[in-house]
């Protein structure tokens, strides 16, 4: 119960308990005021009840002419509302007339939304009905409920629009690929994903949420009433600049309400060049020789967020001609490309990964991009397209490139199926980027032993030809030190000698050395080499990559941690 509830009952002024809760529950689910219930249900008059909270409570008293004045030009023309009006600024404090100035909810959700300090004073909740909606009575339906004092929904809502608009373009200025809204038990958080690192952004009022969660629901045409179970979709709207950005919503029911992801879908991601991609010379030379190969495999490796997919993009850009017929099965379509066929798949239906690669291959495809190699089925239906003059495209969970091999291997394929139909593997990390305001940051020999530099790489180092660079912080990069992230790759070509060995069964530390043997550098190594060009910081590296050893190679699968 309200602090004005419980005032009024324990004063006296309406000793019925019972009726005062009944106007309280109906305030909350219609969102409007405790004062408005209760002038309508006639337990109170309204100059009666304004008096009253004056008296208890000590709030100033605006009277007519004052709300008057400030209907015609709200300061900021902030809109007036049936439970509450703007009366004046100064400096950073806004003065506002409300129905209930004890409605300590309504007073931070204003603070948060305004930014400004507020001051409540306490005004005829009739008045205030009469300057937001242009009448000076609450009629009151057959079943003694007040039917004119109930708020415009699209009033009420306004605020959260604001709120979001402005959450999803400051998401966009800053780069952030999800936005997370978490209901808890006593707060509701925001928080923003920038450069693979998640963010507070704000906390706005608790009483959001559910307003937060209907709005984008109605925006991605999701079913409004249904909150016990997860739901997914899609929306596109506008930043404050004008700019169109999608974005794919994912809700699911919590303790304490609705946490939703909104994941911003980058179209420029899937328009990314190969040369862009951060690849080193040789790397880009492996990788541009195997996409034009009219059958095979390519698999791009790496966990969740690693950027595999803009990865696959970048190769289907080169490949996207008038005379190739490409056909991608996602799961799921995060950004159409004009010129690809593409298909999200649909478990409930039947529409899996290997249901919909079955049916591609009658449709008389040149190259085939699978977005994900899960299970056994859809293995062994890539690689036998692959056997069968198509380029295949897809993705896998596991630590490194050797690995890869021995994870379809663990899907069931043969060994044989998998030497004769893989042309390259790719392994890949996303790192953050130093931003301008970087600093030296001096390496002992043992730090750069262990972190796996080679003796002439330590040696290059003490004569001053690189310099180790470390994140500082400055308002370009909001006090991060990074701006931006840059990825790190491993490109291994299955050469004769790593068939061989796929061949005799060899584990992936088997073909990792023999990978080292031929000069492939590890995601470690090449990490290393974006710490000597400045690129990143060694923590980022070290944090991201390991050293390959035995037991790291041994079992190369990596659990999906979405």
């Amino acid at each position: 119960m309200s602090i004005l509830a419980r005032a009024l009952i324990q004063s006296g002024q309406i000793p019925d308990s019972d009726a005062v809760e009944r106007c309280v529950q109906r305030a909350r689910q219609r969102q409007t005021s405790l004062p408005a219930e209760l002038v309508a249900a006639t337990l109170i008059d309204s100059q009666t009840l304004m008096r009253f909270i004056e008296d208890s409570f000590g709030f100033l008293c605006v009277e007519q002419a004052t709300l008057q004045d400030s209907a015609l030009l709200p300061p900021g023309n902030l809109t007036p509302t049936p439970r509450y009006l703007p009366i004046s600024v100064s400096g950073k404090r806004l003065r506002l007339a409300m129905a209930d100035p004890t409605d300590d909810a309504l007073i931070n959700a204003l603070r948060f939304q305004t930014g400004f300090d507020i001051e409540p004073c306490v005004a005829d909740v009739l008045q205030l009905i009469h300057f937001a909606e242009g009448t000076t009575q609450i009629k009151t339906d057959q079943s003694g409920h007040d039917a004119g004092s109930v708020d415009d929904r699209q009033v009420e809502d306004a605020p959260v629009v604001r709120f979001l608009q402005k959450t999803m373009s400051i998401a966009i200025e800053r780069g952030a690929s999800d936005i997370h809204f978490e209901p808890y038990e006593h707060n509701y958080r925001v928080r923003y994903r920038i450069d693979g690192i998640l963010q507070t952004q704000g906390t706005p009022p608790d009483d959001y949420k559910d307003m937060i969660a209907s709005r984008l629901k109605i925006l991605a045409k999701l079913d409004i009433a249904e909150k016990r179970l997860p739901q997914d979709g899609q929306l596109r709207t506008r930043t404050d600049d004008g700019t169109l950005v999608d974005l794919r919503i994912s809700t699911m029911p919590t303790l304490y309400g609705e946490k939703i992801v909104l994941r911003i879908l980058d179209r420029e991601d899937a328009r990314l060049s190969i040369e862009a991609l951060g690849l080193s010379a040789p790397q880009l030379a492996l990788l541009t020789q195997a996409i034009h190969q009219t059958s095979g495999m390519i698999l791009v490796t790496g966990p969740t967020g690693s950027g595999k997919t803009v990865t696959l993009y970048a190769c289907l850009n080169v490949l996207n001609q008038t005379g190739v017929n490409i056909a991608t099965v996602e799961d799921p379509v995060e950004i159409p490309v004009n010129g690809i066929n593409q298909v999200n798949i649909d478990e409930r239906t039947g529409l899996s990964f290997a249901v919909a690669l079955r049916a591609f291959m009658r449709q008389d495809p040149d190259i085939l991009m699978v977005g994900e190699i899960r299970d056994a089925e859809t293995a062994e239906t890539a690689v036998k397209a692959a056997q069968t003059g198509h380029l295949v495209l897809s993705t896998l969970h596991t630590r490194s490139a050797p690995a890869a091999l021995e994870r379809l291997r663990q899907l069931g394929l043969a060994d044989y199926s998998v030497a004769g139909s893989v042309l390259l593997v790719i392994a890949q990390r996303l790192v953050r980027r130093l931003c301008e305001c970087r600093a030296q940051a001096p390496l002992s020999d043992p730090q750069l032993k262990d972190a796996g530099f080679s003796d002439d790489e330590i040696a290059a180092y003490h004569s001053g030809q690189w310099i180790p660079y470390q994140p500082v912080g400055c308002p370009r990069c909001h006090g991060t030190g990074y701006r931006g992230r840059v990825g790190v790759f491993e490109v291994m070509p299955v050469t004769p000698d790593l068939q061989q060995l796929m061949l005799a069964a060899a584990s992936s530390s088997a073909l990792a050395r023999q990978c080292r043997q031929s000069g492939i550098p590890s995601l470690r190594q090449a990490g290393l080499e974006k710490v000597i060009r400045g690129l990143t910081s060694l923590t980022e590296i070290l944090s991201e990559t390991e050293i390959e050893t035995a037991s790291t190679t041994l079992d190369g699968s990596l659990r999906n941690h979405g």
